[in-house]
C-alpha cells in the first residue's frame, strides 16, 4: 500500500453545529471544506494545509453505505480514538481549560528513551481525545 497520510473522523450522532464549535472554537482547527451546517467538514491545523481530521452525520453514512447500520447508542465505544500532538503543550493544555474543556485525565509518560505529557478529554459526542506534546 503507498498511504501517504491519515484523515480521521468523528461520526455525529448528535448535533453537529456544537460539534463544529467544539472543534474549531475550542481546539482551534480551521474549516476546509464545508462548514457548520454539514453533513461534512474537513479540518486542517492552519490556513493553506491539508485536512487532516473530519467530522460528518452519521446519517450520511448510512445513506451511503446501505449496510452500515448507526449505532442506537449515543456512547462513545472508544475503540478509535484522535490523538493531537501539539508544540507547546502547556500552553494548548491551559488554553483549553480556559476555554471549558474538561480533562479526564493528565499524566507524564517517562520511559528509558522518551518523555512527554498527554491529557486527555472528551468532544461534544462523547469521543476520547488526548492532547499530547510527543509521543512513541
Amino acid at each position: 500500500m503507498g498511504i501517504n497520510r491519515i484523515t480521521a473522523g468523528v461520526q455525529v450522532r448528535k448535533d453537529f453545529g456544537k460539534c463544529f464549535d467544539f472543534y474549531t472554537k475550542k481546539l482551534g482547527l480551521i474549516p476546509v471544506y464545508g462548514d457548520r451546517t454539514g453533513p461534512y467538514t474537513s479540518f486542517a491545523s492552519s490556513e493553506g494545509e491539508e485536512p487532516f481530521f473530519a467530522i460528518y452525520e452519521a446519517k450520511d453514512s448510512s445513506e451511503r453505505v446501505k449496510e452500515y447500520i448507526i449505532p442506537s447508542s449515543t456512547e462513545s465505544s472508544d475503540t478509535l480514538t484522535a490523538v493531537f500532538h501539539t508544540t507547546d503543550f502547556d500552553k494548548d493544555y491551559n488554553r483549553l481549560l480556559e476555554l471549558g474543556v474538561q480533562f479526564i485525565g493528565k499524566e507524564k509518560l517517562v520511559g528509558n528513551d522518551y518523555e512527554f505529557s498527554v491529557a486527555y478529554f472528551r468532544d461534544t459526542e462523547g469521543n476520547l481525545l488526548s492532547l499530547e506534546d510527543g509521543g512513541v
